[in-house]
């Protein structure tokens, strides 16, 4: 492979960029930020930007400073907005404003506002979204890849994925996917009864920490989530998720202010931003690596005893746990440790 082959095409100008953007925010104006930025640099023709409304008259101020971010967008493109007064909380606001977006677009970015993608992911997406475009064994196209190291020139320039390793940080879909999406997990019941998932499962830890997962959301326990709605969908379809080599995408939105990733010291937190190389090669067989998901989800998804206590008691609690529960947990790990 020759030098030219192995180097990431610069984002100024060596592809033509197509894709229509959508991002999705709330209170959180610097890494909101951050995201139009770099979002600014491949200059989309079609941008979306979607914010819930505030949860109370001094939380309007704030939603209105991050609103105010569309000034940023200074290059020629539709720009389309959904601003909502009323706060409609995590899941709501996310599954209207992408759902806003694939009601207008068959394909796309998704970028939350704590996600901030290296300008390579674009291209990486675009040309993954053509070649995919009419293969339903493909459900969508991920930025992040927490496992990655440093990119490599030599194997494929992606892998496949059956379980949603790694998280929806970052990504691309086609409508034909998310009209899939179930939001209250109707299925789960049927699918719980047959054991019809067994054979899905990499592990008895997977099928526990899934399953409660599942459970919860169905009878109303959690209802922040949206991603793992999408993931049962593509279960069901029998689809599977693209995962970088390289991580495209990083999540800058751990601690103060994250709705699920308020842990710095998190393992998922990772600083790791690298490039794609181009041109892509492809695998020869679109096959799941199971081996790949299994050693993905023991290194980052399997929870600790610590992780499950606290699992546990988010069914307790409301919509808000995080801000009531997170300082006691603080407190409580900070006298066991002491």
């Amino acid at each position: 492979m020759n030098s030219e082959m192995e180097s990431p095409r610069s984002p100024s100008g060596a592809y033509d960029m197509r894709l229509p953007v959508l991002i999705t925010a709330f209170s959180r104006y610097e890494t909101t930020r951050q995201v139009i930025e770099a979002v600014r640099k491949v200059k989309p023709p079609r941008l979306y930007f979607t914010c819930d409304g505030p949860r109370n008259e001094n939380e309007r101020v704030v939603c209105d400073r991050v609103r105010s971010l569309v000034e940023l967008v200074d290059w020629d493109c539709e720009l389309h907005t959904l601003f909502h007064e009323q706060n409609l909380g995590c899941r709501a606001s996310m599954v209207a404003g992408i759902s806003w977006f694939f009601d207008q677009e068959e394909e796309g970015v998704i970028l939350e506002d704590d996600i901030v993608p290296d300008p390579t992911f674009f291209q990486f997406a675009q040309e993954l979204l053509e070649k995919y475009r009419n293969d339903e064994r493909i459900w969508a196209i991920i930025g992040n890849n927490l496992s990655a190291q440093a990119p490599i020139a030599q194997p494929d320039s992606y892998w496949l994925s059956a379980h949603g390793y790694g998280a929806y940080w970052g990504w691309a879909s086609w409508r034909r996917s998310w009209k899939n999406f179930d939001e209250k997990l109707l299925k789960w019941p049927e699918v719980q009864r047959t054991g019809s998932f067994d054979q899905y499962y990499l592990s008895e830890d997977e099928k526990r920490e899934a399953s409660m997962f599942f459970s919860m959301i169905h009878t109303g326990e959690m209802s922040s989530a949206w991603d793992y709605q999408f993931d049962f969908a593509k279960i069901l379809a029998g689809a599977a998720n693209i995962i970088p080599e390289a991580n495209l995408c990083r999540n800058i939105g751990f601690g103060e202010g994250g709705t699920h990733t308020v842990n710095t010291s998190d393992n998922r937190n990772r600083t790791e931003l690298h490039q794609a190389r181009f041109p892509l090669k492809h695998p020869e067989h679109l096959e799941v690596d199971r081996e790949r998901d299994l050693a993905y989800f023991e290194a980052f998804i399997l929870p600790s005893p610590w992780q499950r206590i606290k699992n546990k008691v988010k069914v307790l609690l409301p919509d808000s746990w995080e801000e009531k529960l997170v300082p006691l947990l603080r407190v409580m790990r900070g006298s066991r440790n002491g």
